[in-house]
């Protein structure tokens, strides 16, 4: 019998952060989506998975949940402390596995790093290693930031939720029926249509990014098991990175599917299996 979903809130960094969860007695796996996306990115490979004790979180100023505060801005590594948190909350003596989609996988990558002693093993789709900016850049980039955090960011409305869904598209590589599903979980009814939950500050460009050598130096200390999974039509930015950063992992297997950058939407059921074989055959 497949067990039911359910949504739950925990208190995180004086925060309520929103999570979707299939409770059972096996191995843990905190699901961590990508930039502007929601906890609803895994609803598919959860349904596929209902044997595994599931957790996907919305990050802050994503999906249902709450908001940083006004002095705050979303710097990548604060994520990583948002993640711990969460762990510490649910399972603070158990190692678990973390599931990471894009800047998902990026967080999942620099947390393993950090805390080998919390994870069983990392499965990351479309994203591996981090970002990174030439250290020649870092006044540049920074300056940007600043100058970017002035610019007024309106809330936008939508007369509709097909006007929602196909915003969505306009930027995006996959089918109006996956859009459908992330934005259901991004907006909310309001007088004039619907409203975006996100923080309008997602937008605002990174004041800080990690150096290439950095970057190294966190994949050599990424010792846990580790599975990419890229999209043949995915991100080069990936693909490059399994190459690039590849070799600096401990215990790294890479698998190349068909589909987009949101390959494991459009293609849950086979991605389901992958994880679901290299979950049993490695933890």
């Amino acid at each position: 019998m497949q067990k039911q979903q359910f949504e739950t809130v925990y208190e995180i960094n004086g925060m309520q952060l929103a999570c979707q969860r299939i409770t059972n007695q096996s191995v843990k796996v905190i699901a961590l989506h990508g930039w502007q996306d929601n906890s609803n990115s895994f609803l598919p490979i959860m349904s596929e998975l209902s044997h595994f004790d599931w957790y996907a979180l919305d990050f802050p100023g994503h999906g249902k949940s709450d908001w940083r505060n006004q002095q705050a801005h979303y710097y990548f590594i604060d994520y990583v402390d948002d993640v711990y948190r969460l762990k510490q909350l649910i399972a603070p003596n158990e190692q678990v596995i973390l599931l990471g989609h894009s800047m998902g996988a990026m967080v999942a990558n620099l947390f393993a790093a950090c805390f080998p002693e919390h994870v069983k093993a990392v499965v990351a789709v479309e994203g591996i290693a981090c970002v990174t900016t030439n250290e020649t850049d870092v006044t540049t980039q920074l300056k940007r930031a600043i100058l970017n955090r002035t610019e007024e960011k309106n809330m936008r409305v939508f007369k509709d939720f097909e006007q929602v869904v196909q915003a969505r598209m306009a930027v995006s590589d996959f089918s109006n029926e996956i859009a459908a599903l992330l934005m259901k979980r991004n907006v909310s009814p309001c007088a004039n249509g619907y409203k975006l939950h996100l923080d309008p500050k997602l937008k605002h460009h990174s004041g800080f990014r990690f150096s290439e050598t950095q970057c190294i130096e966190m994949c050599k200390r990424i010792t846990t098991p580790m599975l990419v999974i890229y999209a043949n039509k995915g991100y080069k930015l990936v693909s490059q990175g399994i190459e690039k950063y590849g070799k600096y992992f401990g215990n790294l297997t890479s698998v190349e599917v068909l589909g987009g950058h949101h390959c494991h939407l459009e293609h849950s059921a086979h991605i389901a299996n992958i994880i679901d074989v290299y979950v049993n055959e490695t933890v």
